[in-house]
């Protein structure tokens, strides 16, 4: 077997009991960009994969901090601290353990407030020397130094029946993704919001729904068997740790009846985004009118099975 496919032993699968291995074709070997740290799992893998795709759809100093493929915070900021803050305030108690993904440098202040918690993961664009000796103290901590990896035009998936292939979304995420549908037009800034929210909804696993203000997730609600549920437990999260204000929400799908849109309208929701295609679109679109909710509909469904 040449380089190109080389079959790297990792620490475990899945769980303990199940060996497993990376089946690497491409040139450069993620092992590469390992700079402290034990072995690495198929799960230390499979959550770099989905936490690099997220972090590529943003541009500014953008932090992520993910557990189980899911983010469970992510806040862009003007400085990479600051989205770090954010991001872990979103959900302190499910940071626990989970990986820290930042599109910027880590400094040594930054390297302080990250070295007082237990993470699995850090990737990062790059570390300053003082920051590194004070990570490295922790040796178990996996440190990645990350080049711009771009993303692939197709992905797949194995399973029983043989691989699934399909092209990836590449979509810009922008105020063009965006079509007002009641109406009253959403400020600014809430649109801003809006844009990041869709950015973080493309990557939660369905149903997702993401609540946010000010460039940061307030709730997230994902892998649920229904939407309700799914924008419940983003409530729930939200109102944990965080005052009511308002606040803006990203669907990844069409909400089918107005019960969604009703329990968004009595938390303070004031904008909302969401794919077309129920029959119920004209009542969700004559209940956002009649309330003056900023309603918009995106141009594409961001669904993640």
């Amino acid at each position: 077997m040449n380089n190109k496919n080389k079959k790297i032993k990792l620490r475990y699968g899945e769980n303990p009991n199940q060996n497993s291995y990376l089946h690497s074709n491409t040139k450069t070997s993620v092992l590469k960009y390992k700079i402290n740290g034990k072995k690495m799992s198929y799960n230390n893998l499979i959550d770099l994969d989905s936490g690099l795709k997220c972090l590529k759809e943003f541009r500014e100093p953008t932090s992520i901090i993910l557990k189980h493929t899911n983010p469970c915070g992510i806040a862009s900021a003007k400085n990479i601290e600051v989205a770090f803050n954010k991001s872990y305030e979103s959900d302190p108690i499910s940071a626990f353990g989970g990986i820290i993904l930042l599109n910027r440098r880590v400094s040594y202040s930054l390297a302080k407030k990250i070295f007082k918690n237990f993470y699995e993961m850090i990737v990062a664009s790059d570390y300053d020397q003082d920051a590194l000796k004070i990570l490295e103290k922790k040796k178990n901590l996996i440190l990645l130094k990350m080049p711009n990896i771009k993303k692939m035009p197709i992905e797949y998936k194995s399973t029983l029946f043989g691989d699934l292939y399909q092209t990836t979304d590449l979509t810009p995420i922008n105020k063009n993704f965006l079509k007002l549908v009641s109406k009253k037009r959403g400020s600014v800034k809430s649109i801003d919001d809006l844009i990041f929210s869709l950015k973080v909804v493309k990557h939660l696993k369905s149903n997702a729904i993401v609540l946010s203000r000010n460039k940061q997730t307030l709730g997230l609600g994902h892998g649920q068997t229904n939407r309700v549920d799914a924008l419940k437990e983003a409530i729930k999260n939200m109102n944990k740790y965080f005052r009511k204000g308002i606040f803006v929400c990203a669907s990844d799908g069409f909400f089918p009846f107005t019960d969604s849109i009703k329990l968004l309208y009595k938390n303070g929701c004031n904008v909302v985004v969401q794919p077309s295609g129920s029959i119920n679109d004209k009542k969700v679109i004559a209940f956002s009118i009649k309330n003056k909710i900023s309603l918009y509909f995106s141009k594409n469904r961001l669904f993640k099975h």
